[in-house]
C-alpha cells in the first residue's frame, strides 16, 4: 500500500476508527443505563453525571459510584476504563481524574503499542502510523517489534 494523505479514501468504513481507539466498552446492561429515581432526581442528572458533567457533584459522585458498585459489569468497565484511558466520563466508580490520577506510563505505552499492531493490521506503512501518532517512524517500528515479541512469547492456543 503506498502512503496516502486522504487514508480513510482508502479503508473499509469504521476501520480507522477502530483502530485508533481499539477498546470498547464492556456489553451488557450496565446499571448506569436504566435511570434509577432512588439515586438520580432526573434522567438528565444521571446521565450528566455519567458524562462527566455531574449536576451537583457532591449528591451526583457518590449517587453514581453507588450504582457502579452494583453493577454487573463493575471489573470489565474498570477494565476498559484503565484501557482506553478515557479523560471525560465517570466509569467504573470513579470520575476521569481519579483514573488519571492512577495512570501508569506503561499503561500509555500498551495503549500506543494497541494502534499502532491495529493500524499495521490495516496496511498501513510505518511512515503514515508515525505521522498519523506524532511519532518518529523508528519508535513505531520498535512498537511493532514488542508486539511482536509479546505474541512469540504467548503460549500456544488450541
Amino acid at each position: 500500500m503506498e502512503p496516502h494523505d486522504d487514508i480513510e479514501d482508502v479503508l473499509p468504513p469504521d476501520a480507522l476508527f477502530r483502530a485508533m481507539e481499539p477498546f470498547g466498552p464492556p456489553l451488557g446492561d450496565a446499571a448506569c443505563v436504566t435511570w434509577d429515581p432512588n439515586c438520580f432526581p432526573s434522567k438528565r442528572d444521571q446521565t450528566a453525571a455519567f458524562d462527566g458533567e455531574a449536576t451537583v457533584p457532591e449528591r451526583d459522585i457518590p449517587q453514581a459510584r453507588a450504582m457502579c458498585h452494583t453493577c454487573p459489569l463493575l471489573e470489565s468497565c474498570r477494565r476498559y476504563a484503565y484501557d482506553s484511558r478515557d479523560q471525560h466520563v465517570f466509569l467504573a466508580g470513579e470520575t476521569a481524574e481519579e483514573r488519571r490520577k492512577k495512570w501508569r506510563k506503561s499503561g500509555e505505552i500498551a495503549k500506543r503499542r494497541r494502534v499502532v499492531d491495529e493500524l499495521y493490521a490495516l496496511r498501513l506503512p510505518t511512515a503514515t502510523i508515525a505521522r498519523m501518532l506524532g511519532r518518529d517512524e523508528s519508535s513505531i517500528r520498535g512498537d511493532l517489534r514488542e508486539v511482536e515479541k509479546r505474541r512469540s512469547d504467548l503460549p500456544p492456543t488450541a
